[in-house]
């Protein structure tokens, strides 16, 4: 008797964790929403074509829920397992390799909640619909279109010469770009000489601006977004920089500042060689002569 009650007890609470665990296992696609829009939207869009990566709208029906949630948590892990269809990705876009972006495990089930449920969308209606005229006293407030960037004012915030309104650091403490200085600028961060580019243009480009989505950076600019004119005039910059060259004679300038310092260097060693016994000798002097 136990048993036959425990079998059925047990065999109820299967059935109804069936019933009930897509709502309290699954992740949330409200919350998923959330973490897309701050972590990955600046590489991705939805449904509007490709960025820096693929187009997610139909990534749930073209992967399994396993290893969506494998890929968001640790990519390098499967592109380093040389799985074929995360192989194919870096093929298709020319190498870029997603970051691991840090997620924790329930920020990992809500992506993935919501590029299930964006997969499981009904497609939009293409019935016609009938126009909604508005009375003479309704006025419609139309949003402005952000102002353009402009070359210079980018430049004086990637180089520092204008600081950033929210108070982030300027790009070149860590990223270096073609015809800035003698040096170029920093190396903590990847060359943004062709950043224009690889990040798929102006609409890729907007999107990193606007969330900044790398591990790196995240932290450095939490509470330091850049504003909207920063991230039109770090655009317009980018996109001129996308075209530059580096001066060959940068090269041969470097080599020269390097070679200046080894003569420097050498001098110095020259002028203070031979006065390194001084000290023992004069005494030495001294004793002899009964001084």
């Amino acid at each position: 008797m136990r048993k036959a009650v425990l079998t059925v007890v047990l065999a109820a609470g299967a059935a109804l964790s069936l019933v009930v665990s897509p709502a309290l296992a699954g992740g949330s696609p409200d919350a998923g929403k959330q973490v897309f829009a701050t972590s990955c939207g600046g590489c991705h869009s939805i449904g509007k074509g490709d960025l820096v990566g693929p187009d997610l709208k139909e990534a749930a029906s073209r992967r399994d829920q396993a290893w969506l949630e494998t890929f968001i948590a640790d990519p390098g892990k499967v592109f380093a397992a040389k799985d074929a269809y995360a192989t194919a990705l870096l093929e298709k876009f020319k190498g870029v390799q997603m970051p691991n972006l840090g997620l924790t495990a329930t920020q990992v089930g809500d992506v993935v909640a919501y590029l299930e449920s964006l997969s499981a969308a009904p497609p939009p209606a293409t019935t016609e619909t009938t126009p909604v005229e508005t009375t003479p006293t309704e006025t419609t407030v139309i949003a402005p279109a952000p102002a353009e960037g402009t070359t210079a004012a980018g430049k004086n915030l990637f180089t520092g010469a204008t600081q950033l309104e929210n108070g982030g650091p300027p790009c070149l403490s860590c990223h270096t770009i073609a015809g800035l200085g003698r040096l170029g600028g920093g190396t903590l961060g990847p060359d943004l000489t062709r950043a224009y580019t690889k990040y798929g243009g102006a609409a890729g480009i907007a999107g990193v601006l606007q969330t900044l989505p790398f591990p790196t950076m995240t932290p450095v600019f939490k509470g330091k977004q850049l504003t909207a004119d920063e991230q039109a005039n770090l655009a317009a910059f980018l996109r001129v920089a996308a075209t530059a060259k580096r001066s060959g004679n940068a090269v041969w300038q470097l080599l020269a500042l390097g070679g200046a310092g080894v003569a420097l260097l050498v001098a110095l060693a020259l002028l203070l060689w031979p006065r390194r016994t001084l000290s023992v000798r004069k005494p030495l002097l001294r004793t002899r002569r009964g001084t």
